[in-house]
């Protein structure tokens, strides 16, 4: 079995050069790599398809949802299409050198994975985006990443086919959502999107209509059709992003208050008891207990 060590040998040899500029037509390719001496900072990066980042050298900081996460040589994560995140990529030390790799995933083929796997296509939006690198994934990204970067010869069903062997993968763990009808999507999801891109944005239908290109009538018709309430969606998100900051232990109540959008404690105080049973100091008392 693959340790740690010989996945990130392996994946090494597609991130030896930085081309993430090198799609055709001013489009991303596939697999990009990206290759750094400097510290780089990107704020409020758009997702505009989903992707498999893994980490090949240094540190990448991710800030998505009010949370903070820290990727280190062999540790992967998925972001959703649509998300927005800011993140920092940190040169090793030693090495001076920071890389990584990005398999982006061709809309279509999310298409034909939730076809393929109608079961998984139900799964929950992604809330914390890690990727667990076991022997068989680890095997598929290699294989993935050697069609997609070009440095093996193959034809379209191969790279298709080694493309939905790491979604099925990804899938089977929750990292990534597959969506029967991707261009259209779920809006309660892409309502999610947002919130957690932006937590402290005090959304409402009028913003949320204008960044998904819709009339306020057009927003309540589709979350109705998929049996949502905008106000369930917006507080159900903000709770979860308080929870996710109470479990880091280090946030106090004020940072997740504020982190999910509220001004008032008392409410913010009912609105996490009715979603979870527990009070926010109750609740941050039992994860500080367990650590």
């Amino acid at each position: 079995m693959r340790n740690t060590k010989q996945f990130i040998d392996d994946l090494s040899r597609l991130a030896l050069v930085d081309n993430r500029d090198a799609g055709k037509d001013g489009a991303p390719p596939f697999v990009s790599a990206f290759v750094s001496r400097n510290r780089e900072t990107f704020v409020e990066l758009a997702m505009p398809a989903a992707g498999l980042v893994i980490v090949i050298e240094g540190r990448k900081e991710l800030y998505w949802g009010g949370s903070r996460y820290l990727y280190y040589p062999g540790e992967a994560f998925v972001l959703p299409a649509g998300c927005c995140a800011s993140v920092v990529n940190e040169p090793d030390q030693t090495s001076g050198f920071y890389r990584a790799l990005f398999i982006r995933f061709p809309r279509e083929l999310i298409i034909e994975a939730a076809r393929l796997w109608p079961q998984l296509a139900k799964r929950p939006l992604v809330t914390i985006p890690s990727v667990k690198i076991d022997f068989t994934l680890c095997s598929a990204i290699i294989h993935c990443g050697e069609v997609l970067s070009r440095a093996l010869s193959s034809s379209r069903r191969v790279v298709d086919h080694r493309v939905l062997e790491v979604l099925l993968l990804l899938a089977e763990q929750g990292a990534l959502p597959l969506a029967s009808k991707y261009f259209d999507g779920s809006v309660s999801d892409k309502i999610r999107l947002l919130v957690r891109s932006r937590p402290a944005f005090r959304w409402n239908a009028v913003a949320i209509a204008a960044e998904l290109t819709m009339s306020q009538a057009t927003l309540h018709r589709r979350l109705r059709q998929e049996g949502k309430a905008l106000i369930t969606v917006l507080r159900e998100e903000r709770m979860m992003i308080a929870r996710e900051i109470l479990t880091e232990g280090k946030a106090d109540i004020a940072e997740a208050i504020a982190a999910a959008g509220y001004v008032s404690r008392s409410h913010f105080a009912r609105s996490f008891r009715k979603a979870f049973g527990s009070a926010p100091s109750d609740f941050r008392s039992s994860q500080v207990i367990d650590r």
